[in-house]
């Protein structure tokens, strides 16, 4: 399937005309309320190398509405944007990049929440340049909003397809796949990961932190494994 999100366009409203619709529909309802779906800054339906040997799978972007008023919002969109495309400079995982940090890139909240796996992997030799080129992590629904409560069941927007996609490939390619948050919807969206062996879930989806503890010995075994196979 060709990537949708070469289509985005370069200013507001940042949404893909083959979801305009759908998504319109359901803002005319949620106007004004937490739940609507953000259309002024860039989406982020995923984050990093689809190739890369683990693979998280979350619900939906977050948003505050600070994020447009910050000073380095275009320094942001352009890693962002670039990152849609599949194209990488240093850390495709760019939520990694100390160089983002105070931008809405989330570094503060990656940083702290991936923190028990970048220092699993830095025992391992491994600094958060070489964990950002082998982690990968797709969004459910790749639009944001400040609370999430849309029950968006199956693959209902093309974007949606595409991330399919990317999971699905990374399943034939036998890597680690980990279930950050809503493990119903992608279990029905991608009904190979119901058996799939080497998938694992956080014990705690409200507290997404990557841990042994919150991913159990064998998860967490898998991931740094994973990280660090040649």
């Amino acid at each position: 399937m060709e990537n949708p999100w070469i289509q985005i366009p370069e200013e507001p409203p940042f949404v893909l005309s083959c979801d305009r619709a759908i998504i319109d529909a359901f803002n005319s309802q949620k106007y004004g309320t937490p739940f609507e779906i953000i259309l002024d800054e860039i989406p982020s339906p995923y984050i990093g190398d689809p190739e890369s040997p683990v693979v998280f799978l979350n619900l939906n972007p977050g948003y505050s509405p600070e994020e447009s008023r910050n000073p380095k919002i275009s320094l942001f969109r352009e890693v962002a944007r670039a990152n849609m495309l599949h194209q990488f400079v240093d850390y495709p995982f760019y939520v990694l990049d100390p160089s983002l940090k105070g931008t809405p890139s989330g570094y503060e909240w990656f940083s702290q929440k991936f923190g028990p796996l970048l220092r699993a992997a830095r025992t391992k030799g491994m600094n958060p340049v070489d964990v950002s080129k082998k982690i990968f992590l797709v969004e459910y629904f790749p639009y944001k909003s400040q609370q999430c409560a849309s029950k968006w069941k199956g693959d209902i927007l093309l974007s949606q397809k595409y991330a399919v996609s990317l999971v699905e490939k990374a399943i034939n390619r036998q890597a680690t796949v980990v279930i950050m948050r809503s493990e119903k919807p992608w279990l029905n969206a991608v009904p190979s990961l119901e058996n799939y062996q080497n998938r694992y879930t956080l014990h705690n989806p409200q507290n997404v932190t990557i841990s042994e503890n919150n991913l159990g010995w064998k998860g967490f075994q898998s991931v740094i494994e994973s990280l660090t196979h040649k």
